[in-house]
């Protein structure tokens, strides 16, 4: 009987401690609910075996700061294995994981806990968690969603953290960089990592992709229209202490492709822009190379460093070629001129841009290899040599020291020209600023053309310019002017004052003479009968003109700006048929219509096919709009 009892009170105490400590339990878990504001923690489809205990849903809120932070999962399982001291956590396991951050818990007071992640966590913790799918929404519009593991939580300084894909969006706020303004925008990142507690690394996959509403360039210089960055396949590493909460280093690198609805600027037309490019970077600096490229076709190779406590700087490399190529820079510069056409030849470019404090800085060389093509309806070849720009703050400056086009053909053709020079202004006023010249010829006509060194301010119009012929042979003037049975011998020489101003181009007073011993003139009689019907003096002259030996040869010349050239001529001489050969003095203004003239060579065929087809077509709108216009009438 003395066993018996006392099994019964040992059974008895058990029950009394299991009550005891079921209340004392149940006392310390409402205890701490109500410290941590824990409200309404529920769960259903409980199952606890020797193995772990499954839930198939759970939900739990907590009140802070007059917010409600609130988790709710599915598919909960927790394992655990058996010792000797007892069961031991090893795995949790959710399904699916949804928590909802409404606002950033406020600071702890001075003298409150500590922020920092604490070294050692609760030795009852599983040593490994995974979520399958984790979703978190968090303050000013933030979602993450995506797998997460998190293991050997029982070891400090190995713990890690392990997504195979995480998708994170959010805004972003106005971010100033080395001097750029990027504007709001939306973050769209998928990424792939791992983190421990000294160090992470992320490599974002397909759909990555960074968007602005719009950039300014340093000082406002340029602008650009909804940005799109996309980082398919870029990898970010960075490593850090967490007690404090320091960044130590950071470092990113991978494809990058950027693209824009238009970049604003003076010298560009606005359109759609790409960049596909190789981005690295780190917490002192940014680096990218590739290529960028416009809607119309043109493009660079660039390469951009950015020393986040230095000077940012832009290389640029480009090469056009061919009609193609002309098409595509006429379709992306501003200053590019309307009736400038490329077809044959290449333009490369090497330019350096510097962006410091006091403003930017641009050097390199435009070099020109074979060029040629159209201005209107004259035709130009064989453009080669190099300019030099520099854009230095406010100043503008520009030289050459050999360009030379093989020919320039308006009608009448220049041979071999050649320029060197330069010319100076200031980023306000830069058609206003100083021209130099150093050396302007051509050849023409068998002679030379040749512009006086000088220097014009082109604020101040008109521009008076000196033109100086040499050696032009008459014989060759016949064979171009387009009339049959001109004839002639002797070379030509004199000065062209030429005046250059906003309303066009004129000649006043220029001199022109045969040099000795002069030469011969033969004009056609049927061109001149016309001339000499009912006036013996007229007469006269004609029959002079069909074959007449002059020894002076003097002619002005006088140009207006509406293309009617006026020649004052002065002959002595004489011809065989006039008085048998006796002196004769001819005083003789011609007056010639210089534009016609330059169409009716065109139309003849004497510059090119383009020309012909193009001054044809001319000629053909001109004559419907007149028509139409004398309909109307």
């Amino acid at each position: 009987m003395t066993l018996r009892r006392l099994i019964f009170w040992l059974l008895f105490l058990l029950m009394l401690l299991l009550i005891a400590g079921s209340w004392y339990a149940r006392i310390a878990w409402q205890e701490w609910q109500q410290e941590n504001g824990v409200n309404d923690p529920e769960w259903q489809g409980l199952d606890v075996s020797l193995a772990g205990v499954r839930l198939q849903d759970f939900s739990v809120s907590q009140r802070r700061g007059g917010e409600t932070y609130r988790a709710e999962g599915e598919e909960l399982s927790l394992g655990w294995s058996w010792h000797w001291h007892g069961p031991v956590l090893d795995v949790l396991r959710v399904g699916r994981l949804t928590v909802d951050i409404p606002a950033w818990p406020e600071p702890e007071k001075p003298g409150g806990p500590s922020e920092s992640v604490p070294a050692d966590l609760p030795l009852w913790l599983p040593d490994t968690v995974v979520i399958d799918r984790l979703v978190v929404t968090l303050p000013d519009d933030v979602r993450a969603e995506g797998d997460l593991a998190l293991s050997q939580l029982s070891v400090p300084g190995e713990r890690k953290l392990v997504t195979d894909a995480m998708r994170l969006e959010a805004p972003m706020t106005g971010i100033h960089l080395a001097g750029w303004q990027f504007h709001s925008g939306q973050a769209n990142l998928l990424f792939a990592g791992k983190a421990s507690e000294r160090s992470a690394t992320l490599e974002f996959s397909d759909e990555t992709r960074l968007e602005f509403t719009g950039v300014d360039a340093p000082d406002n210089t340029a602008q650009l229209d909804k940005l799109g960055i996309t980082l398919t396949g870029t990898r970010v590493t960075a490593s850090y202490d967490l007690r404090p909460m320091v960044l130590q280093s950071l470092a990113f690198e991978g494809p990058v492709v950027a693209t824009t609805a238009a970049i604003r600027h003076p010298q560009l037309l606005p359109q759609p822009w790409r960049l596909d490019g190789r981005l690295q970077g780190s917490l002192q600096a940014l680096s990218l190379d590739g290529r960028l490229s416009s809607d119309a076709g043109a493009g660079a190779d660039i390469a951009v460093s950015v020393p986040f406590d230095g000077v940012a700087e832009v290389a640029a490399e480009m090469t056009a070629t061919g009609a193609k190529a002309g098409a595509a820079l006429a379709g992306t510069f501003a200053a590019w001129p309307q009736e400038l056409e490329v077809g044959e030849g290449s333009i490369s470019t090497d330019l350096e841009l510097r962006l410091p404090s006091a403003g930017p800085q641009l050097r390199g060389d435009i070099r020109f290899d074979g060029v040629g093509g159209l201005y209107g309806r004259t035709a130009w070849t064989g453009l080669d040599g190099k300019v030099t720009v520099d854009l230095s703050g406010e100043r503008v400056a520009m030289r050459t020291s050999g360009l030379v086009l093989a020919t320039v053909n308006p009608g009448i053709a220049l041979s071999d020209i050649r320029i060197s020079g330069g010319y100076r202004s200031t980023m306000d006023h830069p058609v206003a600023g100083t021209l130099t010249l150093e050396q302007a010829s051509a050849q023409l006509l068998g002679g030379q053309v040749q512009i006086t060194p000088a220097q014009w301010q082109l604020s101040e119009l008109p521009l008076r310019v000196p033109v100086e012929l040499n050696g032009i042979e008459l014989s060759e003037l016949m064979q171009v002017y387009p009339a049959e049975g001109l004839a002639g011998s002797g070379v030509l020489a004199g000065t062209l004052p030429v005046w250059v101003s906003a309303a066009g181009v004129s000649v006043e007073a220029g001199q022109i003479a045969a040099l000795a011993p002069g030469g011969t003139l033969k004009l056609p009689a049927d061109r001149l009968r016309g001339m000499a019907r009912d006036n013996e003096a007229m007469a006269l002259v004609v029959r002079a003109m069909q074959n007449f030996n002059y020894k002076v040869l003097n002619s002005t010349v006088d140009y207006d700006r509406d293309g009617k050239l006026v020649l004052g001529l002065r002959l002595e001489g004489s011809s065989p048929e006039v008085r048998d050969g006796h002196p004769i003095v001819l005083n003789i203004n011609l007056e010639e219509d210089i534009p016609a003239l330059l169409t009716s060579l065109q139309l003849s065929g004497r510059v090119n096919e383009a020309v012909t087809e193009k001054v044809r077509k001319l000629m053909q709108q001109r004559d419907a709009q007149s028509q139409s216009t004398g309909s109307e009438n």
